[in-house]
């Protein structure tokens, strides 16, 4: 695969997110798109006029950039930087000024350029993405902000990757995931806010499409202050304007703001951008949203999820790969990629939402065996190779897959009583689960680790070659080890479970390892982050406790565990 800017896929990625193409209706949902103007970050141009960047320093930036900025899409020459702006603070025929420099002062800049007026519309909702790929040198870390009528965004921060053939000695990421925005509070982004990390990987469910607590605890009521109204009057959203409001509101959160201000961030994504537990249909070719009304039929769950797309395109500042010329949506947008930050890390983001087949069994849990069947597929033909060829040719120290659900197995009982417990997590998916790990221990990249989200709990344990498809589980050798980050907010089990008053934190998760012998650390409990820290001897997976129930400016945070994997050894040893 070609390499380009410390990122590897198989066309530039200059040109992504061009305008859409169209197709017939039988190409199914891209038929829906291709009649979309999806905005696309733009290069901005020389700036020539200096006034633009004039600024007031007595104006408030939060009335003309309510949402203030993000970036994310790294490479080693630059990122993707993000804002909005107000509806109402919009002056015709006024560029956006964007200066970025080595310091928060902008005495100096090292890069002013302007966006065109005629790029802020209400067609991409005021939205606003520059892309700086070319303009910055590599492994540095830089200040930004755009600037509007003599207003200046609050400062934020970006980075760039490592130039390929480097050889960085360390490189830390913040790992989140699940911040169901009805259901607590952001105490966790005003500690990520200071985190002395390189990156944030998000592993998705950034947003929940609901706005009548549909997902929060069964025991308590949407938290105060975290009223959501959409402008479809539904309680999960079904409409362009309904996924534009859920952004509008978790982006205009101040605690989330400050977080991704100071980070650049590599995002997935997993259900709830769009609808829970949401699969492909290949059979109708359409996808399928089984929560909500109207999901399960054909063209009414290709709008949702056409609007559900544009809305994550138009608010994520992500380096996603889209190609016009495909006829159907499974084969032009392309969220998977992968990442390389010199010689330490190679970093793949899969997705494992838009290609899945559906549950095996519906809802059936006990009587299911069709989680075993061969052909179903939770990557799709094409990922799935992609995938297999990014494991062949990751010659980094640690080769890391960004995976959004559960790897490793979460059964109950043994031989024929032994229950899978997550039929939507690889559980549901054994057979194409045990060909990609045996092709990864076939293969033996040097260190395999996988960041997990979606399960709203910590876990850490090790992968196997197999899972016991063919043989019994605990006769396969450790391949690699898997690292999951706890819920920033979104329901874990002490919410849903009123469990028994003698019963501690650790209860459930020693009798979770009990049932599951890979398993060397397990939390239900405790809702956070994780930072997990590569260097050239080790792996460092540390689990942070962050109430989601307090005032973010009160939330104190904890460790609740260190682990470490040395390099050439897929252990776990507990610090």
């Amino acid at each position: 695969m070609p390499e380009q800017n410390g990122t590897r896929n198989r066309t530039n990625r200059r040109g992504f997110l061009e305008s859409i193409g169209t197709t017939s209706v039988a190409g199914g949902l891209a038929a829906v798109l291709a009649q979309r103007d999806i905005v696309q970050p733009v290069a901005a141009a020389s700036a020539t006029d200096p006034s633009v960047f004039a600024v007031d320093e007595t104006a408030d930036p939060d009335a003309t950039f309510p949402q203030s900025v993000a970036s994310g899409g790294p490479t080693s020459s630059g990122a993707i930087l993000w804002t909005r702006i107000a509806p109402s603070a919009v002056v015709s025929e006024e560029p956006i000024g964007v200066q970025v420099a080595t310091d928060d002062s902008f005495e100096e800049p090292v890069y002013e350029g302007t966006v065109p007026a005629d790029r802020l519309s209400s067609t991409h909702d005021y939205t606003v993405k520059v892309d700086l790929d070319g303009v910055l040198e590599s492994d540095r870390r830089y200040y930004y902000r755009f600037v509007y009528d003599g207003v200046a965004t609050r400062t934020g921060r970006c980075r760039t990757l490592p130039a390929a053939g480097a050889s960085p000695d360390s490189l830390s990421f913040a790992v989140l995931t699940c911040q169901d925005y009805q259901n607590g509070y952001y105490g966790a982004y005003r500690h990520l806010a200071a985190e002395d990390v390189d990156f944030v990987v998000h592993l998705g469910d950034f947003i929940y499409e609901s706005a009548d607590g549909a997902y929060t605890s069964p025991t308590t009521d949407i938290k105060d202050g975290r009223d959501i109204d959409l402008p479809s009057g539904a309680g999960l959203a079904e409409s362009l304007a309904d996924f534009r409001t859920l952004y509008r509101t978790y982006k205009g959160n101040e605690f989330l703001q400050e977080g991704l201000e100071q980070h650049t961030v590599v995002h997935g994504w997993d259900d709830h951008e769009i609808g829970n537990n949401r699969y492909w249909d290949e059979e109708a070719n359409a996808p399928v949203l089984p929560d909500t009304d109207g999901g399960e039929q054909p063209e009414r769950a290709m709008e949702i999820t056409a609007d559900g797309i544009q809305a994550w395109v138009e608010y994520v500042p992500a380096r996603v790969e889209f190609d016009p010329n495909e006829s159907a949506l499974q084969d032009q947008l392309r969220l998977w990629r992968d990442l390389q930050f010199g010689d330490l890390v190679d970093l793949t983001v899969t997705d494992e939402r838009l290609y899945r087949d559906g549950p095996p069994c519906g809802d059936a849990r006990i009587t299911c065996t069709d989680e075993e069947a061969q052909g179903r597929t939770m990557l799709g033909h094409e990922q799935k190779q992609y995938f297999t060829e990014w494991v062949s040719e990751s010659d980094a120290v640690w080769s890391v897959w960004a995976n959004e659900v559960l790897t490793m197995p979460l059964t109950i009982g043994d031989n024929w009583s032994q229950i899978e417990l997550l039929h939507d997590s690889w559980d549901g998916f054994q057979h194409e689960r045990w060909e990609l790990m045996q092709h990864v221990a076939d293969v033996d990249p040097r260190n395999f680790v996988v960041l997990t989200g979606d399960l709203h709990a910590s876990l850490a344990g090790h992968v196997k070659a197999g899972y016991g498809e063919i043989e019994p589980f605990e006769t396969y050798d450790r391949i690699g080890v898997e690292l999951m980050t706890p819920a920033v907010t979104s329901v874990n089990a002490a919410d849903v479970v009123d469990f028994p008053s003698d019963w501690d934190d650790d209860a459930l998760a020693e009798l979770t390892k009990d049932q599951n012998d890979h398993l060397e650390y397990v939390d239900w409990h405790q809702h956070g982050y994780a930072v997990v820290e590569f260097t050239r001897d080790h792996c460092t997976y540390t689990v942070y406790g962050v109430d989601k129930d307090a005032d973010p400016r009160d939330a104190e945070r904890s460790t609740l565990a260190r682990y470490r994997t040395p390099d050439g050894d897929p252990s776990l040893t507990e610090l």
